[in-house]
């Protein structure tokens, strides 16, 4: 069997910067690679090495309740150990907390994604978009330097209602230096986020796929599947993507 096939993530330096992606064509002593950030590069097996895939999971309470059991990250990370991909997971309970993690371990070349899972409100006007932390709110456009240095990560947001702001995802791009931004439109059903990101992460673990690209597939899949968010049919996307 040949060293780096089809779909392995790899990480090297072509023209002095460092990349991380995967391989999608095999050719003599070369390797077709679509990288994190988008380029497709024809790069020497010579110069490749193998990258771990990870997730970061950060999970706020959910619940005010003690004796809630309503935690997801744990789950999460069950499921992406079944596509063989490392999840760390952490709860967090201020923005310190979340600046903390997102700085030691976000910013870490070996992760791809930041999912972070909490309770999410969008207001009337602009720049309303918050996240409920256990102990504070973290308003998502006065905070959005707290995602500097996430170059090329994918951010997932399990939250109701933050993809009601396009400004701030967009905002939160631009800062981040993200490849993509996920958040749901609306509010939903915590079955309708574990099918949903459970579907998004098969697709862009297991396939070459954009993050808008596999956005798009994932709502048309649960559209077809006839899914109800919040017992209601929607006819605007539910999860979107900048």
């Amino acid at each position: 069997m040949s060293r780096f096939n089809i779909n392995e993530r790899v990480i090297f330096t072509y023209n002095g910067v460092r990349h991380r992606g995967k391989v999608t064509r095999v050719e003599p002593k070369k390797r077709r690679v679509v990288t994190d950030s988008g380029q497709r590069l024809l790069v020497p097996v010579r110069s490749l090495k193998r990258s771990p895939d990870r997730v970061l999971i950060l999970e706020t309470r959910l619940d005010r309740s003690l004796k809630s059991g309503r935690i997801y990250g744990p789950m999460m990370q069950q499921w992406l150990s079944a596509l063989k991909v490392e999840a760390l997971y952490e709860r967090v309970h201020t923005v310190e907390d979340m600046r903390y993690f997102l700085q030691r371990d976000g910013r870490s070349a070996s992760t791809r994604f930041i999912h972070i899972m909490g309770h999410g409100t969008d207001g009337p006007g602009v720049g309303r978009a918050t996240l409920h932390l256990t102990f504070e709110p973290l308003n998502l456009r006065e905070k959005v330097e707290i995602f500097q240095g996430l170059k090329g990560k994918i951010i997932i947001f399990s939250c109701c209602e933050i993809g009601a702001n396009l400004r701030v995802l967009n905002e939160i791009k631009q800062e981040s230096g993200a490849s993509g931004v996920i958040a749901y439109r609306i509010a939903v059903d915590d079955w309708y986020t574990n099918v949903a990101e459970g579907l998004l992460y098969e697709r862009l673990i297991n396939t070459t796929c954009s993050p808008q690209t596999a956005v798009r597939l994932v709502s048309e899949a649960m559209k077809c599947l006839g899914t109800k968010v919040a017992g209601i049919v929607t006819r605007k996307p539910v999860l979107v993507c900048v």
